[in-house]
């Protein structure tokens, strides 16, 4: 025991100067890798790019608005009768007509406007007394040459040309009002139709008509004869139409 005291006495500042270095050198390893774990850390955080979290929307709400986004509560039994009761359907008529009791029977407003096929195949309201080209036009007051008198006037009427003895139809429905041989135009023969006009077709050789008949649109008149006031030119039918004793132009009148 006193060996171990005098040892102590002899090394004891050695030893505790040791125990320090030791202690010393044990804090310092503890310190640089305190330090080196720090730096480490730091470098990886700036090296490794962080997502930042998307920020969380926000509603804001206008106070203003607040009107718009209240909807009024209405009572359900309020909505209920304010709405319209629906009208019962009308009753279907069978393939035999009407049902019993119901009345006529009544077409859509759409189908009210269209033209049926009897109105769609409906005679004309006039026509040409014979197909062919036009002779001569109606020229009003302008004079004109008449190569059978030699002279200039004016021509009352449409001159049709076409085929001698083809045959001749009424130019418009109505009443023969005269069947005459005028010894200017030939065989004329004269219809009124429902507006007061006289159709006046010269030419007509044979009539089939007589004074008094009633005649409908394109009805066979007689054939194609002569007109001495215009015998120079090719066969035709002289067309005039006379209104309160004016003279209209026929070719404006034709359906």
């Amino acid at each position: 025991m006193e060996q171990i005291k005098k040892f102590l006495r002899s090394r004891g500042f050695a030893l505790a100067l040791l125990a320090c270095l030791v202690a010393a050198a044990a804090a310092g390893v503890w310190a640089v890798r305190t330090v080196r774990d720090e730096l480490k850390k730091s470098y990886d955080d700036l090296t490794t790019p962080q997502e930042e979290p998307a920020p969380e929307p926000q509603l804001t709400l206008d106070p203003q608005e607040d009107d718009v986004w209240q909807q009024p509560v209405t009572d359900a039994a309020e909505s209920a009768a304010n709405v319209p009761k629906p009208e019962p359907p009308a009753p279907s008529a069978s393939s035999s007509g009407a049902r019993s009791g119901s009345g006529s029977v009544h077409e859509p407003s759409a189908l009210q406007g269209a033209s049926s096929p009897a109105s769609s195949s409906a005679a004309p309201a006039s026509t040409q007394p014979v197909s062919g080209r036009v002779l001569n036009a109606y020229s009003g007051d302008e004079l004109v040459y008449s190569s059978t008198l030699g002279d200039w006037r004016t021509h009352n009427g449409v001159d049709y040309a076409c085929a001698q003895d083809a045959q001749v139809c009424a130019p418009a429905a109505g009443k023969v009002t005269a069947v005459d041989t005028d010894g200017r135009w030939g065989s004329v023969v004269c219809i009124e139709d429902s507006a007061g006009r006289i159709w006046r077709v010269c030419g007509t050789a044979d009539p089939a008509v007589h004074t008094g008949d009633e005649v409908s649109v394109g009805q066979a008149l007689g054939r194609a004869g002569s007109i001495p006031n215009e015998c120079a030119e090719e066969t035709h039918i002289h067309l005039e139409v006379m209104q309160g004793g004016t003279y209209l132009d026929p070719a404006k009148l034709l359906g």
